[in-house]
């Protein structure tokens, strides 16, 4: 691998390269995602990951439309950005690679591949380039009650605003499988909610006040006065999301800090099951 030196724990490498098969050879990914982050391994390496979802392995020219990971080891290196690779979105990659012995977990997560190698010859495939372009096309729903949202293909899920009580907030919505471009599901879902907005919001409120006023009341700061009423009145919705079976997630804030920063996460199902309320953030 590129980014491998001395300072880099051996035990740890080696653990990891352990997990692969020993022949290099060379594909080309066509990506789904960048790079968000890394998983830290003791105290000098970073394993950092991303997902691809087509492939072209170029010893045999086979063309899969598959959903899998790629991963890779860099150093730790205190107040250096980046993952090692700048691998972003909808892009093709010349990659040397070698292929897990593991088998994929699902059909979601799919086969994982160690990066060996980044090459960069501006290599491609005319399928990949197809399944790109088709990808990258920009999906959205337009729903009279519910307003304008836009496919985020990293996440699979439908993005926009909607109007929550004359405020505007927030939402996601899962699509109705992963990968997928559609969100019929949990847009239903979200419609039932919508019509009874006003009930929700109380039951939101009501909810976490119930749930968290010892717990904020507790982090205000020294001085400040904290009533039932008082948090139930200036705490507001800041976002919704809400999946293909109907689970709620909300976020609740206030424009008094006294949250102190913090955000209320609530859990419910439209069924009217509320799951849980955390302070978080």
């Amino acid at each position: 691998m590129e980014f491998i030196n001395e300072q880099m724990s051996k035990d740890i490498v080696d653990k990891f390269e352990r997990g692969f098969e020993q022949e290099d050879f060379e594909m080309l990914f066509l990506t789904v995602e960048t790079v968000g982050g890394a998983l830290q391994l003791g105290d000098t390496v970073l394993q950092p990951s991303l997902s691809f979802i087509a492939s072209v392995d170029l010893r045999t020219n086979t063309f899969a439309k598959e959903k899998g990971r790629l991963e890779w080891l860099i150093p730790v290196i205190k107040d250096k950005p980046g993952w090692g690779y700048d691998f972003r979105r909808m892009n093709i990659y010349h990659i040397r690679c070698r292929k897990s012995f593991a088998p994929p977990v699902d059909k979601y997560f799919g086969q994982c591949y160690m990066v060996c190698e980044q090459i960069n010859d501006g290599a491609t495939d005319p399928r990949l380039e197809k399944l790109k372009a088709k990808l990258s096309k920009p999906v959205y729903i337009d729903d009279p009650e519910i307003g304008h949202l836009k496919l985020n293909m990293e996440y699979s899920c439908f993005e926009g605003n909607i109007d929550w009580l004359g405020q505007a907030c927030p939402v996601s919505l899962d699509t109705d499988r992963e990968g997928g471009k559609t969100a019929k599901n949990a847009l239903a879902h979200l419609k039932t909610v919508c019509s009874g907005r006003e009930e929700w919001d109380k039951k939101f409120r009501d909810y976490a006040v119930a749930q968290l006023f010892d717990t904020i009341s507790s982090q205000v700061f020294e001085g400040s006065e904290i009533t039932l009423e008082k948090l139930h009145q200036i705490i507001h919705i800041s976002s919704f999301s809400i999946d293909s079976r109907g689970m709620i997630t909300v976020y609740y804030s206030d424009d008094e800090d006294v949250l102190c920063g913090h955000a209320i996460e609530i859990m419910a199902t439209t069924g009217g099951v509320f799951v849980q309320a955390d302070l978080v953030g």
